[in-house]
């Protein structure tokens, strides 16, 4: 792309731009919610004037991380702002209805972005915007203390699945091993962020067990659950993030997908284990994501008629 930028140009931009207001995608994760953070951080700690939002709120899953001090509730007009999105790879993950929006700066690590932005500083070798977002603070010159490594630490170890996905360089354990030894305590994110679940989640994984799918010789494994067994479960949209790993752990499982309800869309998850690009496959839908990880929403469309159609792109994928 013509707007894409080196990091240095990144760095002038920060250093001379102000009042920035910074975007995150929708179900934010570990990654979009803590690289924000960090970012505005890092930036007042340079004496910018900087804030997140996220229009669906940080959910309570992140809750050990202090949004209240960088995230603002509402965003009723962005006149005046430097307007930045982190890890939003699409108009589709926009915190804010695209709405004409044109970012002055995106920061990404998605193997394909499509926002509207003057500059576009896409990392696509990393495996989380949270490692992009401390490199930028590192060559800044921002000091890099314990409050700081929170929301950095949230940042690389969700995306990476805490260092075990594919993607993970010997880099992201670097900086994970800078992060730890400013005294946070990491082992206490990790079980935050993988080990712990309220009573709600703990009902979505029990639905997504009794819907578990195998086909095409138990290659592919598919979870498909809609708004009505969700609610007769006890369990919320939100919840189903922890479907995603359900269909993926099974053995002999080289491509798997959670379809699921999300307002006036139905949101298909793709992940795989093999070396399937699931970025390319979910790309054909308009949407997009990572080799290992992508997904792609239709809207007024039924969980059925998706799987249907996730059934015949899976076929000509794991066969």
């Amino acid at each position: 792309m013509s707007n894409r930028i080196p990091e240095e140009e990144v760095l002038t931009f920060l250093r001379e731009r102000d009042h920035f207001l910074i975007f995150t995608h929708n179900s934010p994760d570990g990654d979009t919610v803590g690289s924000a953070m960090a970012l505005v951080m890092g930036l007042r700690a340079l004496g910018k004037r900087a804030v997140a939002y996220n229009r669906e709120g940080v959910p309570e899953r992140l809750a050990f991380l202090p949004f209240g001090e960088y995230f603002l509730e509402e965003v009723a007009d962005t006149t005046g702002y430097t307007l930045v999105s982190v890890d939003v790879a699409s108009p589709k993950m926009l915190s804010l209805p695209e709405a004409g929006y044109t970012f002055a700066l995106s920061i990404d690590h998605h193997k394909v972005n499509t926002i509207s932005c003057e500059r576009l500083y896409l990392r696509d070798d990393l495996i989380a915007a949270g490692e992009a977002v401390f490199e930028i603070l590192r060559d800044l010159g921002v000091e890099l203390t314990a409050e700081l490594a929170l929301p950095l630490y949230t940042a690389i170890c969700s995306d990476s699945g805490g260092f075990r996905y594919q993607a993970t360089r010997p880099e992201t354990m670097r900086y994970a091993a800078e992060l730890m030894g400013t005294g946070i305590d990491f082992a206490r994110i990790c079980r935050l962020l993988f080990d712990s679940k309220s009573p709600s989640q703990i009902a979505a994984e029990k639905l997504g067990y009794q819907k578990l799918e195998l086909h095409f010789g138990g290659r592919f494994a598919l979870v498909a659950v809609t708004e009505e067994e969700l609610k007769n479960a006890g369990a919320t949209e939100e919840d189903t993030e922890v479907l995603n790993q359900i269909p993926r752990q099974i053995a002999g499982v080289q491509m798997s997908a959670v379809i699921k309800p999300k307002g006036n869309f139905v949101k298909c998850s793709f992940r795989s284990n093999e070396d399937i690009d699931v970025a390319a496959l979910a790309q054909t839908q308009n949407g997009g994501g990572h080799y290992h990880a992508a997904g792609f929403s239709m809207e007024n469309a039924t969980v059925e008629a998706v799987r249907e159609l996730v059934l015949s792109m899976a076929e000509g994928a794991v066969l």
